[in-house]
């Protein structure tokens, strides 16, 4: 699962005061999220992953208090994205996440790295094998090789020219995705718990 050395990767983790959990599937990810919030009120940030596990319908279904900007009117996305900051539980992904326990992203708006650094009580993230990799060097490679092409595209962002060729050329443009890159070296101190599912899947991107 994952590495050769799954144990090192988990013990590297909880050492930085991550929580971990093993799911063999995205089904069984999905179980372990929904056991794991309860219910309590849920902000999500932009995930591919997050949404192929269909957590959200899930959650609303339920009768969960959610805050997704991906499903409200242009309009009322930069307001949800400050209610989901709020709330007692924030679910999205990491870019990528290094053999050492580093969590590496890079974001345009910043909402999604901001709420996992300050603001909601809990963090919950899940991460897909395709995520990762050795270094935080690496890390970042990846992401804008793989990650930021694809989102650009899924949102339609005209940047050029990842979103137009599938390249990053570290761009100016004004819809440029690359704004914010952070490393989570260890639990921030005002994040009451912090979950990592670790799903041997390659899912999302």
């Amino acid at each position: 699962m994952f590495f050769q050395d799954f144990d090192r990767l988990a013990r590297n983790l909880e050492r930085r005061k991550f929580t971990v959990h093993a799911a063999a599937d995205a089904a069984e990810a999905k179980r372990i999220g929904l056991s794991l919030i309860g219910a309590g009120s849920v902000g999500f940030g932009g995930s591919v992953t997050v949404g192929e596990l269909g957590l959200y319908e899930a959650l609303k279904a339920r009768g969960n208090e959610v805050f997704s900007h991906t499903h409200e009117p242009p309009e009322k996305k930069d307001e949800v994205r400050r209610r989901a900051n709020g709330a007692r539980w924030y679910v999205a992904s990491a870019n990528a996440l290094t053999e050492d326990g580093v969590l590496v992203n890079i974001d345009g708006a910043g909402n999604r790295v901001a709420s996992m650094i300050m603001g909601p009580e809990n963090v919950l993230l899940f991460i897909g094998r395709n995520k990762l990799v050795r270094d935080v060097a690496e890390g970042i490679e990846r992401i804008k090789r793989d990650a930021c092409p694809l989102n650009a595209r899924r949102l339609n962002f005209d940047t050029l020219p990842c979103g137009r060729t599938g390249k990053c050329a570290d761009c100016w443009s004004d819809e440029r995705m690359c704004r914010v890159t952070s490393m989570i070296e260890m639990k921030p101190r005002l994040i009451k718990s912090f979950h990592l599912v670790l799903i041997d899947e390659e899912i999302g991107w």
